[in-house]
Formats: structure tokens, C-alpha cells, sequence
């Protein structure tokens, strides 16, 4: 069936495309501010009109047929451009938000710099951090400039690659005190080792000290916690040089061996084209640009 623009029900194409996200009607109810049977309504209004089965309802739940995917698809794609379109009404302006999304990790370290920076320097721009996992390859279309660990999907944005980490051992310079000097990579199994999800000593021992594990091991889930952990002086950590630059500058960390690492994914910034982005957006791109390259002079 083919509908002129006057004729698109597009309050019920809005219902459709929140419940095909959130798989919920209770949770598209919430999101538009409707009542249940209201979504209920608009979607079978939908469907009337288009004369097609947008969700298969059997057993008691819903789930989207194929008319369903490709026509979620579609709305997608259409309310992400009408969404992206708002942001350039005056791209000259300095007022208003800026949303900037990162991993728990790059958004304690140095981002929080350019953030702090940027603030003092702009403080009309509204910011607002979020954080993203790694490796997460869908970026929230109300992202402004998101830096990803790995290459995320971008559709109408750009990916531009930043660099890759390098983790080098790293401690507390507290930690020294208490035993023998690290003079040789074996040398760092005389103390603790501190471990996240990312399993980096997996990668380190056999690489460099020709061993798999160490006996006496601290464990978290999330390398910001790690880092932490290493900065107290429980143990000994795998950090990148460029995350950690502040730490180094003001002795709260010492680099114990050069033995490296690389992460085995690159950090991307994400941001719309350059043509797109209005000032905000210009201006904090360009002070990410300005850490990283003073870090690498």
C-alpha cells in the first residue's frame, strides 16, 4: 500500500517504532507518556492502514514479522534524520547540550581534562557525559561525539580512528617501598597482581616473563576499578600510558617496566561529518584533537 505524506499516520508510526525498540508496550506507554491501551490502539490503528501484521502476537507476545522489521527499520532511520536535522537549526550557536558518551575508563582519565577544560572556557554549552561499553557498536542517536573503544555502526556519522593503548605495568609508588625493586619482567610476580575483564596479564606473562600466571591476584570486573585498586596500592596494574598521563606527571603512579602490550581494538571518535556539526561540536572535537597531540609531542 502506498500512502501520500498527508495521509501517514505518524503518531501511531511513533508508538510503533518505541514499541518495536523496547519490545514492550508497558515500557512504550512510559516512554510516550500514553496509556497502555492507548499504544495498543494506535498500533492496530497501524496496521489497519497498512493492511499488513506488524507484530505477531501469538503465544502471548509480541514480536515483530518481517513487514514489521523492515518498516521498523525504516522509521528508524527517518525520526534518527528529523532528530539529527533539530541540532543544525543554528549551528552557530553556543547555547545548548552537548552530549559526549565514553567508556568508564577514557572518562575518568584524560577526557575528564578536556571536559573540565572545555567548561571553563564555554560555559554556556550544556554538557552531559554518558558512559558506553566497550565494544558497543550501536551509539545513541542523541550522541554528540563519542569516543569507542572498537569500531562502533555509524550510519550518517564518521568513525575516525583516535589510537590504540599500550599497556605497560604500573603501581603506586607506595607499593616500592615494601619489597624488592622490579628490575627484569619476572620481577613483578614478587607482588600482587591486579586483573579486570580485559585479562590483560593473560597477555603480558607469557609474553614477557615467560610464565602464565602469578600466584597472588586481585580480580574486578570494570578497569576503571582496577586502576583504583592500583593507585591505593594493592598491587600492581596493566595501564595504558596515555590514561594514566596525569597519574604519571604527579607521582601518584610509576611506569615499574617499558615491556608493552597493545589493546587488541583501536579508540574511534564518532561525531557527525564535519559539514554537520555545529560549533559545539567543532570546538570540543578540536580539544580532543589538542590533548592527544599534546600527549604525543
Amino acid at each position: 500500500m502506498t500512502l501520500s505524506r498527508r495521509q501517514l499516520p505518524l503518531n501511531a508510526m511513533r508508538a510503533f517504532e518505541v514499541t518495536a525498540r523496547l519490545g514492550q508496550l508497558r515500557l512504550a506507554a512510559v516512554e510516550l507518556g500514553v496509556t497502555h491501551g492507548a499504544v495498543s490502539r494506535q498500533l492496530r490503528q497501524l496496521e489497519e492502514v497498512l493492511a499488513a501484521d506488524l507484530f505477531d502476537r501469538s503465544a502471548h507476545r509480541l514480536a515483530l514479522t518481517a513487514a514489521g522489521r523492515r518498516l521498523q527499520q525504516t522509521l528508524e532511520q527517518a525520526f534518527d534524520a528529523i532528530a539529527d536535522s533539530t541540532q543544525y537549526l543554528d549551528p552557530a550557536s553556543m547555547h545548548g547540550r552537548l552530549v559526549v558518551a565514553s567508556t568508564p575508563s577514557i572518562a575518568v582519565g584524560w577526557l575528564l581534562q578536556v571536559v573540565g577544560s572545555f567548561s571553563q572556557r564555554y560555559p554556556e554549552v550544556e554538557l552531559q557525559l554518558v558512559n558506553i561499553a566497550p565494544l558497543q557498536r550501536e551509539i545513541p542517536s542523541e550522541v554528540d561525539v563519542a569516543l569507542c573503544y572498537g569500531e562502533p555502526e555509524v550510519r550518517r556519522r564518521s568513525a575516525e580512528p583516535l589510537f590504540k593503548e599500550r599497556y605497560v605495568p604500573v603501581c603506586s609508588p607506595r607499593l616500592l617501598k615494601s619489597l624488592a625493586p622490579i628490575a627484569r619482567p619476572a620481577d613483578v610476580l614478587q607482588y600482587p597482581l591486579v586483573h579486570d575483564r580485559h585479562l590483560l596479564w593473560q597477555r603480558w606473562l607469557p609474553m614477557h616473563a615467560g610464565v602464565a600466571a602469578g600466584s597472588h591476584n586481585l580480580h574486578f570486573q570494570e578497569a576503571f576499578q582496577a586502576l583504583a585498586a592500583v593507585r591505593e596500592g594493592f598491587g600492581i596494574g596493566l595501564a595504558d600510558r596515555l590514561e594514566i598521563s596525569n597519574d604519571l606527571h604527579n607521582g601518584n603512579l610509576l611506569s615499574v617496566l617499558d615491556q608493552a602490550i597493545s589493546a587488541e581494538h583501536s579508540y574511534y571518535l564518532v561525531a557527525q561529518p564535519a559539514s554537520r556539526q555545529n560549533v559545539r561540536t567543532q570546538l570540543f572535537v578540536e580539544s580532543i584533537r589538542a590533548e592527544l597531540g599534546a600527549y604525543s609531542e
